[in-house]
């Protein structure tokens, strides 16, 4: 369950706007991966439009690279921030009512063990540096957190009331001292532990309506890894039966003929058992054990519901592998549903990694949603995007190039590792 403050604002897009990191992992340079719209002329009805001041911004990123090259890092950096400057209001409400979050550090087994980088000796007692930058009921926030062995040097929040040109400090933090907002002047925190952020201190501890804003829209990612072997046990279905008319639509939309699940129950009112229901062209109905369908058909209904949910409020989705067991086509139908402005009206997003490279096309996606990671000669990653990149005549790949060709023949930087095995199996002959 989601813990929401009572006074979380109305009106307006939740979207991630920026997001930056440093030393983190394989990232020993500042990695920065923007969803503001490029002014491109592609899929332009695509992109999410705030009516606020007009600003577009993507519903898409897909983070392409070889094994190992830091793709899954993004994501981590993005979870762990969210995860270390949320989890103390998070624990303080799990004692105080019982309430917890769905985002869970456990999808990408995120532990608290040091993360810095660890092929450089000067990063070991360097700053771990984060910086967002999103919007959530008609406002901007900025937030900073740099923290050294877990214990914070710097954290910083400004707001921007959107529309207007000058941002406010809710709180500036640093080692030496703490300057509050004038929303917050009356708090104290002369005593507040280094290891503890002031975000959930005064999430925590006091109802604040800038604090509450920004400690929501952490709560409200929505984090799944679809790689891992146990979500695939799992089923998610809409409580609502509309909802599960509707997630049954889509499902056959997708050429797969499941029309209802049936659901055994033990002598304790467990579920034990489910079935699929199939109808046949004929109007025959069988059933068949859930685990007995495709890894790709249960890797589906273990994420449609969520995606539902997802586009239903407008927010964050983050997966990992998404392409994993998944046929291109069934990939590119769930893109193209946070692509499609009609299925994805209230400006949710979706920031995945992927090996799928008939999904990478211009047909598909943007030059600015396609984004690459790899490992450069001193063993730390770089981000970046394909609009972005230039080539050695110093032009941009165009439009209507053949993204995934020229990706697998290392055009793009982040070379696929098809040449180095190919070299190592040479040298070895």
């Amino acid at each position: 369950m989601v813990y929401v403050r009572k006074n979380q604002r109305k009106g307006g897009k939740i979207i991630l706007s920026q997001f930056s990191f440093s030393n983190f992992k394989s990232f020993k340079e500042e990695a920065f991966l923007d969803l503001i719209a490029e002014p491109i002329k592609e899929h332009e009805k695509s992109v999410i439009i705030d009516k606020a001041d007009g600003e577009k911004f993507l519903p898409v990123v897909a983070i392409y690279g070889p094994n190992g090259g830091g793709k899954s890092t993004v994501l981590e950096a993005l979870i762990y921030f969210a995860i270390f400057v949320s989890r103390p209001f998070v624990i303080s409400q799990m004692e105080n009512d019982g309430k917890y979050i769905t985002m869970s550090a456990r999808s990408f087994g995120i532990d608290f063990a040091e993360k810095y980088h660890k092929f450089a000796p000067e990063c070991k007692d360097a700053p771990i540096c984060f910086d967002i930058l999103f919007r959530t009921g008609g406002r901007q926030y900025r937030y900073q957190v740099s923290h050294i062995h877990n214990e914070i040097v710097e954290e910083n929040l400004y707001r921007l009331v959107l529309g207007e040109k000058d941002a406010e400090i809710i709180f500036e933090r640093s080692v030496e001292e703490c300057v509050l907002g004038e929303e917050l002047e009356e708090i104290p925190v002369e005593k507040l532990k280094s290891s503890m952020p002031l975000l959930s201190h005064i999430a925590a501890n006091y109802d604040i309506e800038s604090v509450n804003e920004v400690i929501n829209w952490f709560l409200h990612i929505n984090v799944v890894d679809y790689n891992n072997p146990k979500t695939e046990r799992q089923v998610i279905l809409p409580k609502e039966q509309k909802d599960r008319n509707r997630l049954f639509e889509m499902v056959q939309k997708m050429d797969i003929h499941i029309s209802d699940f049936r659901e055994e129950k033990d002598e304790n009112g467990e579920i034990d058992k489910i079935y699929t229901r199939h109808i046949l062209e004929n109007g025959m109905v069988f059933e068949i054990p859930f685990e007995e369908e495709s890894s790709g058909t249960r890797k589906l209904f273990s994420c449609l519901a969520e995606m539902m949910e997802c586009l239903q409020k407008g927010t964050l989705m983050i997966a990992d592998e998404l392409d994993a067991k998944l046929h291109p086509k069934l990939l590119q139908y769930i893109i193209e549903l946070f692509t499609n402005p009609i299925s994805n009206r209230n400006g949710a997003q979706l920031l995945l990694t992927s090996h799928d490279i008939t999904t990478m096309a211009p047909e598909v996606y943007r030059r600015d949603e396609i984004w690459f990671c790899a490992l450069n000669p001193q063993n730390a990653s770089q981000l970046y995007s394909l609009v972005s990149f230039k080539k050695e005549n110093g032009q941009t790949p165009g439009k209507d190039e053949a993204y995934g060709k020229r990706y697998l023949e290392g055009r793009y930087g982040a070379d696929p590792y098809i040449r180095k095995i190919l070299d190592w199996e040479v040298s070895k002959s």
